[in-house]
């Protein structure tokens, strides 16, 4: 079979071309390099224009072989280098090739996601098809394709299953009937995990997990990977654990015996993954111990021996023994820690005692010198340690609580099964039925109290007793909240270090996941902290929206009164806190969780937004709202449409997205009712462009006699809007629809709308440039009254200047006299303040 790998082509091209301009024409490398000291003599010899002369020189030669292709008396040099023009000519047009196929990539993935089942087949075939071909895309389309397996349809599942077989364990052809060796199927899955992200690894698992149980994949695959993570290094050391705890969880034999225990410790927390800080090895075989039983306390047992040394080395990566104080390496050990303290409560007989255990080791390496300050990177790796430790604690309740029922139902199955043995011995032997008959009556004596019902209802209550109070209420984790609240705080912004804040914030969640009365009291510092939180930190909004999900879950009416904060993240900055903010809310809604009302606008703006995957996910909510009985959209539309129409958005935007919501309108029901009540809210609209919203909100619906029937009732509220063209032209083409529509026996009643809504757009039209003409008038009436009064102020003063100016020749007049008989002059009264008021209006009306 063919291959088409582009890289093997490339190498090709670049080893043929090397060839040919070694090999040039001697007529063309004179040319060459004269061209070559001209550009280089005139100064101007740079790199682009030499490697354009090279290139023109190269098809100068390739031109001059081809033309001399047909010729008879070639030279042995000429013939190779015409074999040589040709070997480019392939390889080039291979490498073409390949890119159409990559460049419909694309494609293919989104046929993966059609809801026909065949497009799904043939994307599949295709991409079985390229894996054997050696095409990229193969790799990245088949991880894709995995994602199917989570499908809801059989027949989808099993063909993903076939094709995972044909592409990765059997003999390209065979369709699974012939396998691959064993080191190649090892390679296989190992190329698979190495760069998959957490998403696909959870699909690789299942389908890996479903292969194992059909007893499909031989044997000696896990010998070799068992080989490879003894033996390798960095990545595929671990990417072979990972294999293997994929495989056990099939399989727990893979992992679960003391030989195979043993060769887990030391591969994957032994001395190698020590001395490189291996955290990745390290979260591999934490996540295969956690397909082993819980180990029993027995002295004797190798199993259990092994697995208390296990114990030991799970604790040095929990409590960090290992981590350099450095920023990269704390991020490595995160997921490490994580899944390690995940083993320790699979595999240890007394998880809370070691839970302590790592607790005191932290604080010991972080208080322990008595020193008031401490390290930010050792504060959050405690932080976290702390919040995941709280949280499995809960489970840990939750699964002992399980048990406890399980043998109490166990008990009563035990004594009904022993009543009914004891009734079936009573006719053969009298006698020996006294404790049958006392047993059944004391059965029916508590099924009479209520014994059993009371007792389960108290081992509820001390569970619940447990959670509320005990985990982070009066237990050690309690004693560390304090410090936990102030940091997360951050008052005086004493905290700079994101890690840190991260950490922090993230094990505050946790410890809110446990308690009803702690979460409650929190739920304001956490809305806080998430308003407050710095833009470039994306990171610690996702988590905290991603938390915020998890405590709707557990505690939905202490959350609830705080859902419009958790929509409005729908409008952040970030994709990705966009995109998790959608993720939560569709879990919740589709979960009834959370009340969509009121609240759905923000969802439907996400039907426009920049992400193709926010636009996606908003879609498939709106699909999944529109399979239920109660016809949430229908129900919701009126709001999203007034929500919509009062945001000033776009009008193609909001076309778009009503266009949309508009097609799951399907019942004629439905489509009357809808009609009507969007007429109703045109008397409420306060501009015409909420009215132009709604007619085309209107046009979009289905048209039967009931629709035209109310359009003509209810034409008096809408008739003001239909001067507007746009308004005028959506109710016509709810018209222009009815015509069409041959069923509809009300034509009188569509011709009778149609003479209405032509006159009333040009009476409309008509009212609207008069309207307009009498505002322009009272304008200008206004203006010349407002000239007018500053006329008539004008005249005033004027007067008011002659008045003055006669008073004051007649002053001047007097005093003249006064001096001419030795009388003593009068004081002029002051009229300076009057005089600069006059001037400075003068002024200013000037």
């Amino acid at each position: 079979m063919g291959i088409l790998n582009p890289d093997i082509y490339r190498e090709k091209i670049a080893e043929i071309e090397s060839y040919l301009r070694h090999n040039v024409p001697e007529e063309i490398l004179k040319a060459k390099n004269a061209a070559l000291e001209e550009a280089k003599r005139d100064g101007s010899g740079a790199d682009m224009e030499l490697a354009e002369i090279e290139s023109a020189a190269l098809a100068a030669a390739i031109d001059d072989a081809e033309a001399s292709k047909d010729s008879d008396d070639l030279s042995d040099a000429e013939r190779e280098f015409l074999a040589k023009v040709k070997g480019l000519k392939f390889a080039s047009s291979a490498v073409s090739f390949i890119e159409i196929f990559e460049g419909a990539e694309s494609s293919f993935q989104s046929m993966l996601m059609s809801s026909n089942p065949s497009d799904v087949t043939e994307a599949l075939r295709f991409f079985v098809k390229a894996k054997h071909f050696g095409l990229p895309c193969a790799l990245t389309g088949m991880k894709q394709a995995l994602a199917l397996m989570w499908s809801n349809e059989n027949n989808i599942q099993d063909e993903v299953l076939r094709a995972f077989m044909e592409v990765f364990v059997s003999v390209p052809g065979t369709e699974g009937k012939e396998l691959l060796s064993e080191n190649q199927i090892a390679q296989n899955f190992l190329d698979l995990v190495g760069e998959a992200t957490v998403s696909e690894l959870a699909s690789i698992e299942e389908a890996l997990g479903r292969l194992v149980k059909k007893e499909v994949i031989p044997p000696d695959v896990f010998s070799i990977l068992w080989t490879m993570a003894s033996q390798a290094e960095g990545q595929l050391r671990a990417s072979a654990m990972l294999v293997l705890s994929m495989a056990a969880s099939a399989d727990p034999k893979i992992v679960d015996s003391a030989y195979r225990l043993q060769n887990l410790f030391d591969a994957g927390l032994g001395d190698y993954t020590e001395e490189h800080r291996d955290w990745q090895t390290a979260r591999s075989a934490s996540c295969a111990l956690q397909r082993v039983a819980r180990a029993k306390v027995d002295p004797s047992s190798a199993k259990y021996i092994i697995l208390d040394l296990i114990n030991e080395r799970l604790v040095a990566v929990a409590r960090g023994d290992w981590c350099d104080d450095t920023e990269e390496d704390t991020n490595a050990w995160f997921c490490a820690a994580e899944q390690a303290i995940n083993a320790i409560f699979t595999i240890s007989p007394a998880p809370e005692k070691v839970s302590m255990e790592i607790l005191l080791g932290h604080q010991q390496c972080i208080f322990g010198d008595g020193s008031k300050e401490s390290h930010s990177l050792r504060l959050s790796r405690f932080f976290f340690v702390l919040g995941h430790i709280a949280l499995k604690l809960l489970i840990y309740t939750e699964i002992l609580s399980s048990a406890v029922r399980r043998a109490n139902a166990a008990k009563t199955v035990k004594k009904q099964e022993s009543a009914s043995s004891g009734n079936e011995n009573k006719s053969a032997d009298d006698g020996t039925t006294k404790a049958g008959g006392s047993d059944e009556e004391d059965d029916a004596i508590e099924a009479e109290l209520g014994i059993a019902a009371q007792a389960e209802a108290e081992t509820e209550r001390k569970v619940a007793e447990i959670s509320e109070n005990e985990i982070v209420g009066r237990g050690m984790i309690s004693l560390f909240t304090p410090m936990l609240l102030r940091v997360v705080a951050n008052e005086d912004d004493a905290y700079c270090s994101p890690v840190l804040m991260q950490s922090a914030t993230l094990a505050l969640c946790k410890c809110m996941c446990i308690s009803k009365t702690f979460s409650e009291k929190h739920l304001p510092l956490l809305f806080s902290v998430l308003s407050k939180a710095p833009n470039e930190d994306q990171d610690l909004r996702a988590n905290i929206i991603i938390a915020l999900g998890d405590l709707a879950f557990r505690f939905p009416n202490e959350v609830e009164p705080y859902t419009p904060k958790i929509y409005a993240c729908l409008r952040d900055k970030s994709t990705r806190v966009r995109r998790h903010t959608l993720m939560v809310l569709t879990h919740l809604i589709l979960n009834d969780m959370v009340k969509v009302k009121g609240n759905v606008c923000e969802i439907a703006l996400c039907l426009q937004d920049n992400e193709p995957r926010i636009r996606d996910m908003a879609r498939l909510l709106f699909h999944e709202l529109s399979k239920r009985t109660n016809s949430p959209i229908y129900n919701l539309l009126p709001d999203i449409v007034s929500q919509l129409s009062q945001l000033h958005l776009k009008q193609e935007v909001f076309r778009e997205i009503m266009l949309f919501l508009m097609s799951f309108i399907k019942k004629e029901r439905q489509n009357e009712m809808l009609m009507e009540k969007l007429i109703q809210r045109f008397p409420k609209c306060t501009s015409i462009n909420q009215k132009a919203d709604l007619a085309y909100c209107i046009a979009q619906l289905k048209v039967n006699d009931k629709s035209i029937k109310c359009l003509n009732d209810t034409f008096k509220l809408y008739k003001d809007a239909l001067f507007d063209e746009d308004v005028l032209k959506n109710f016509m083409n709810v018209v222009n629809k009815a015509k069409k529509n041959t069923k509809l026996d009300t034509k009188d009643a569509i011709e009778e709308l149609e003479s209405k809504l032509a006159d009333a757009g040009v009476a409309g039209l008509d009212n609207e440039r008069a309207d307009a003409q009498a505002k322009k008038a009272k304008k200008r009436a206004a203006k010349r009254k407002a000239q007018k009064k500053e006329w008539k102020e004008d005249e005033e003063e004027s007067s008011d200047d002659d008045e003055e100016e006669v008073d004051e020749m007649e002053f001047n007049a007097s005093d003249s006299e006064n001096i001419a008989n030795n009388k003593p002059v009068r004081q002029k009264a002051s009229s300076t303040k009057g005089l600069r008021t006059r001037r400075s209006r003068t002024r200013a009306r000037a």
